[in-house]
């Protein structure tokens, strides 16, 4: 999966689990990269298929967890996804 963008040398990177299948995996796969990249943060993304293996029911898939917690689910636009990464770089949330 190719970004949008690349970050800036020295971004901030952020550890995801993205967890779920198919085309709605794929997409929020592409807006997250497509935020990360208007963050101006790096990703480094965990992919999971195994839902029910990770407590999380089909149903709540795609989801994004960070540090085991769902901290995002289903299809939110890019720009609900950038905030929350805006977001997450001020709270400290990252390596």
């Amino acid at each position: 999966m190719s970004a949008c963008v690349t970050p800036p040398p020295g971004a901030p990177t952020i550890i995801l689990t993205l967890v779920g299948s198919g085309e709605p995996l794929l997409r929020l796969e592409k807006r997250l990269s497509c935020a990360a990249a208007g963050a101006g943060v790096r990703l480094e993304l965990d992919i999971r298929k195994d839902a029910e293996a990770l407590g999380i029911s089909f149903a709540q898939t795609p989801a994004v967890l960070m540090d085991g917690q769902v901290v995002l689910n289903g299809l939110p636009r890019t720009e609900e996804i950038e905030t929350w990464l805006r977001q997450t770089c001020l709270s400290g949330n990252k390596t």
